[in-house]
Formats: structure tokens, C-alpha cells, sequence
């Protein structure tokens, strides 16, 4: 197992943090990818990687943080950040970047310029992006169709778009889409995001738990960990009509070819 995407430094993991990694590797898990989204967070998160040997890092400020003050303070420390993803091995991503219109609708340009910044940095430094998207899908496929960016590898983490939004992902060869705990909501089996998972060859789908948010079922509504990507990976493999134990076997070389991790 290998979880892409958590958020391991958040307060949420204060009193018991070393035991809930440890638990995951226990378990069975190689590796796992925690996400910066903030100034505090970049530096969290790279520390984390530090202090574990399968703990990898993606650094980069989410479109929460979007106004103008950051976007002027990105061009001018632009730099930084790209020396962090240049001098420091276990930084395997930019991210998590993008665009949120459900939280914030007023801000568009702002985050749409944010965004931008990030890809150019991803570009520069030759990694590839981790991509937070919410109600902003035509948009998000709008800039990284560009020819500047559709040939960087990209994942849409979460990802929740519906059939016809899907199709126009698909059109983009190094697009990944990764899932987390709430493909494990529907109850119905006709569900749009079961259409869309069939839709998805395997070889471009990534699991995660996006911790400590997400928990799917059986322990919805729990704090998330790590080790609960077992159940992502549990309902796309019926979902697939694969085998657990052969979409485990996929989705992780899939992470160690999208994140060049050596395991």
C-alpha cells in the first residue's frame, strides 16, 4: 500500500503521531506521500520526510491561500521553494496547488495566477503536481491543456468529476486521477463516481487517504490515518472486478512511476 496523499503534520496527529506511521508500515505499507499547503506546512512536512525513510513530501500553497499578497510573495521567493524541490530528495512533488470554487468563488484570478506560478516552478524543477480541484473542473483543464503544461504529469487528487468532465481528463496522457474514503459514501450502485472509476484504465489511477479528512467506511466519520487507504483500495478493486490484491500491486507501481520513488 502506498498512501499518496495525507497530511501527517496536522495537530490531529499530535499525541500519536509516531505510532499511527507506524501502524501503516506494520500493516503492510511502503510508502507514504504527505502534502504541504502552506508557508508552515512546507516546513512541517519536509521535516516529517526527514525523519522517515518512506515518508516522502510534496511542498507547494493550496488556492485557500490565494490573494495577492501571496501571489506577489511567491514571484519574489519563487526561488526558495524551487531550491527546497532541487536540494532535497524527498521532495517528489509541488503541490497540493489549484483551484477551489467551492470554498471561494470571489478570488478566481487570484488563484488562478497562484496555480500558474506553481506549475512553472513544477516545470523548472521537473516534478511532476499534486492538484486539489473543487467545483473548478473546466478551468483546471482549460490551463493544463496549455501546450506550456499538458505534458507535465499531473494527478487530481480526490478527484469527483462526472463522466463528461472525466472524458476531458482523459484526453490528457499524463493525467492521473486519485482516489480517496468517499468513493466508500454511495450506497446506490448506479453512483456517477463508480461510472467514472470504470471509465479510468487502471494504469492511471492513484489511492489515498487525504488524512486526517475522508475516512471512508468502516470508519467514516473517525479521524483518517494512513493505514485506511485499505479500503479505497478494497472498493475500486470491485469495482474494477479486480483482485485487492492486484489493484494494490497496481496502484503502487503506478505511485512509484508518477512520484519516481525508489522503494
Amino acid at each position: 500500500m502506498i498512501d499518496t496523499h495525507s497530511h501527517l503534520d496536522f495537530m490531529n496527529y499530535d499525541k500519536d503521531r509516531d505510532e499511527v506511521i507506524a501502524r501503516f508500515f506494520s500493516k503492510g505499507g511502503k510508502a507514504i506521500v504527505n502534502i504541504g499547503v502552506d508557508g508552515e506546512t512546507i516546513v512541517s512536512t519536509l521535516e516529517l520526510a526527514r525523519n522517515f525513510k518512506n515518508i516522502f513530501c510534496a511542498i507547494g500553497y493550496h488556492p485557500h491561500s490565494a490573494n495577492n499578497k501571496l501571489s506577489e510573495m511567491l514571484k519574489k521567493r519563487a526561488d526558495a521553494l524551487k531550491e527546497h524541490a532541487i536540494q532535497n530528495k524527498k521532495v517528489v512533488a509541488i503541490g497540493e496547488v489549484g483551484l477551489d470554487y467551492f470554498h471561494n468563488k470571489k478570488n478566481k484570478e487570484q488563484q488562478k495566477e497562484l496555480f500558474i506560478r506553481q506549475l512553472k516552478i513544477a516545470k523548472k524543477t521537473d516534478l511532476p503536481v499534486v492538484i486539489h480541484c473543487r467545483n473548478a473542473y473546466e478551468d483546471l483543464l482549460e490551463i493544463i491543456s496549455q501546450d506550456e503544461y499538458k505534458n507535465m504529469k499531473v494527478v487530481v487528487h480526490c478527484y469527483s468529476g462526472n463522466t463528461l468532465q472525466t472524458e476531458g481528463f482523459l484526453s490528457l496522457k499524463n493525467l492521473t486521477f486519485s482516489f480517496t474514503g468517499n468513493i466508500t459514501f454511495p450506497k446506490k450502485e448506479d453512483a456517477e463516481i463508480f461510472k467514472v472509476i470504470k471509465m479510468i484504465p487502471l494504469g492511471r489511477i492513484m489511492v489515498e487517504t487525504d488524512c486526517p479528512f475522508l475516512a471512508p467506511v468502516p470508519v467514516r466519520g473517525k479521524r483518517n490515518e494512513p493505514l485506511y487507504v485499505k479500503y479505497v483500495i478494497e472498493k475500486i478493486s470491485k469495482i474494477k472486478e479486480v483482485t485487492m490484491e492486484s489493484l494494490e500491486r497496481i496502484t503502487d507501481d503506478n505511485a512509484c512511476s508518477f512520484f519516481n520513488l525508489s522503494l
